[in-house]
């Protein structure tokens, strides 16, 4: 069975050094709490969109030249970029900070092999991104580009790599309509997860991002088969492709992971501080 897996491998033999989210967010007030969903969902969009491309690249039969990893990301960055809204620039900035956070806490490129593999490394395809957003518009994003210290001139090469990109996928995707008739026939499911995952699970269903993207395909491709999104525990924090059964599996422990990975960078609370000795009591026989 052929499969296009999106590789986030678990640091099983490290100890995390922030409280594990598994159960609960008790620990994060509430803006934090609402931080690390909001990354949580953004990065599982990006990593829907790329699942997305490679049922469209094989369904619709694209050329690709290069490695389909990193064209499936280029295609899914484009997509969210031709959205033009201040969310989906929100879920690329996200997904560009998710892929320098777990190259750091997965050590990619720590290993020969990963040069080896199907995907670019987690830094390489956090910059692409990046890239292409200060490519499609220098104005609107050359602070992110600065933030990731890319240099002038590469800003300005990021046009033409941007430029070429959607010259490509412009000819190669010509969108249909449901309303005609001939839209995608997609079907969408989600399966129980409890206990360490319950959390996690109810944030991705909760999302919508989900129904959000079957959604768009129904409505913009003329995908010949039926398409299944299935939503569930998976046993590694992960998602796939299966070009064989038209498939999209989305595993509940990727959204936990992501979750972790915000959470292991926020700040340490601060210390309580002690108040003097008898500081806020009321003295006797004092009013």
């Amino acid at each position: 069975m052929r499969r296009v897996v999106l590789l986030l491998v678990l640091a099983l033999l490290a100890p995390l050094s922030a409280p594990a989210i598994a159960q609960d967010m008790s620990g994060l007030n509430k803006q934090q709490r609402a931080d690390t969903v909001r990354f949580a969902r953004n990065n599982s969009l990006f990593v829907l969109y790329h699942e997305v491309a490679h049922l469209l690249v094989h369904q619709l039969q694209l050329p690709v030249l290069g490695k389909e990893e990193d064209a499936a990301d280029n295609l899914a960055t484009w997509v969210l970029l031709n959205k033009r809204t201040s969310d989906t620039d929100q879920v690329l900035a996200d997904a560009a900070q998710g892929w320098m956070l777990s190259g750091v806490a997965y050590d990619s490129g720590g290993v020969e092999s990963d040069y080896a593999a199907a995907h670019s490394l987690d830094k390489q395809r956090a910059y692409q991104i990046v890239c292409l957003m200060v490519g499609s518009d220098q104005n609107a994003f050359r602070p992110i580009a600065n933030q990731y210290a890319l240099d002038r001139d590469r800003q300005d090469t990021c046009d033409l790599d941007y430029s070429l990109i959607d010259r490509s996928l412009r000819g190669l995707l010509k969108p249909g309509s449901s309303k005609s008739g001939d839209g995608a026939q997609v079907t969408v499911t989600y399966h129980d997860a409890g206990g360490k995952l319950k959390l996690a699970a109810d944030a991705f269903r909760s999302s919508g991002i989900f129904d959000q993207v079957a959604e768009e395909i129904r409505q913009s491709y003329n995908i010949p088969r039926p398409v299944r999104f299935n939503a569930r525990r998976c046993g590694e924090a992960n998602a796939f492709y299966y070009a064989d059964t038209v498939e999209i599996i989305f595993c509940y422990e990727l959204m936990q992971d992501y979750m972790q990975l915000y959470v292991d960078e926020l700040p340490e609370p601060a210390a309580p501080v002690t108040r003097p000795t008898g500081a806020g009591k009321e003295k006797s026989g004092e009013i």
